[in-house]
């Protein structure tokens, strides 16, 4: 079925996002669950469609337009843009999603009767494959802002005591604290440091755990899918992962290392 063929209900989407939802369960158990319950609520709010922008899935963008289930002209939650609209489009362009980005850089119209042709333009997004065009990204729990965009705050631990001598309080040291917190809104990010994400902006690192790939090596896997009139599995799908947290890698990360 071609996407623009009639106005989706939202039981032609929930398979794509069941499928984003298994995606989350492995790449975020916290933000999975706050996923499926949305899913479960059909409430199809930016968060959903963020994730929906990330993994490129065209079909539940265009149901929410359709349907009129969000105005994406509102202001965006993230207040590093003016509206949905444009996150979701800064999203689309990080992640290569093309189909997702076209149709909102297209004002949601896509040709009737060469719909693959302008699904597939890939013009309007940069692909040339240079280390320059690489933006990490780490999303915060708490506002999914990607605070290597945004920016994340660190603070210092500055003790003072006074000095007779001088009649007047003195620094004795500073010490760096280790909480890492949103720029956008203010949280505490557990589990990360300020190394983990210097290490993701380098393209040959890892976006998860930031190890160097190019001293640990890459996974090569191949998703066997079983096709029935012949009783047997066959090689479907290849992905490129990270062999210490089994992270695959992005699309700009596998151009630049020719996979």
């Amino acid at each position: 079925m071609k996407i623009n063929e009639k106005i989706l209900s939202f039981s032609d989407i929930y398979n794509d996002l069941d499928e984003i939802s298994k995606k989350l369960y492995l790449e975020s158990p916290e933000i999975w669950i706050d996923f499926s319950d949305k899913v479960g609520e059909q409430k199809l709010d930016e968060m959903v469609l963020f994730y929906a922008a990330k993994f490129n899935y065209l079909s539940i963008l265009k149901y929410v337009i359709d349907n009129n289930v969000i105005d994406l002209n509102i202001p965006s939650k993230n207040k590093s843009y003016l509206s949905i609209k444009e996150h979701l489009l800064a999203v689309s362009k990080d992640y290569k999603s093309y189909d997702v980005y076209n149709y909102l850089d297209g004002d949601y119209k896509l040709s009737e009767d060469n719909t693959e042709t302008e699904i597939n333009k890939s013009s309007e997004v940069n692909e040339e494959k240079n280390h320059n065009d690489y933006f990490p990204v780490f999303l915060c729990p708490h506002c999914n802002t990607n605070i290597l965009k945004s920016g994340y705050k660190v603070y210092e631990e500055i003790s003072f005591s006074f000095s007779q001598d001088k009649s007047k309080s003195q620094e004795l040291n500073r010490k760096r604290d280790n909480k890492v917190f949103c720029n956008n809104c203010n949280s505490n990010i557990d589990n990360v440091t300020t190394e983990l994400l210097e290490n993701m902006c380098s393209i040959n690192n890892c976006k998860k755990c930031g190890k160097d790939l190019t001293k640990i090596g890459i996974t090569e896997k191949i998703k066997m899918k079983f096709k029935e009139e012949d009783s047997k599995f066959i090689g479907d799908e290849k992905t490129y992962n990270c062999p210490s947290c089994d992270e695959e890698l992005n699309e700009s990360q596998k151009k630049y290392f020719n996979l």
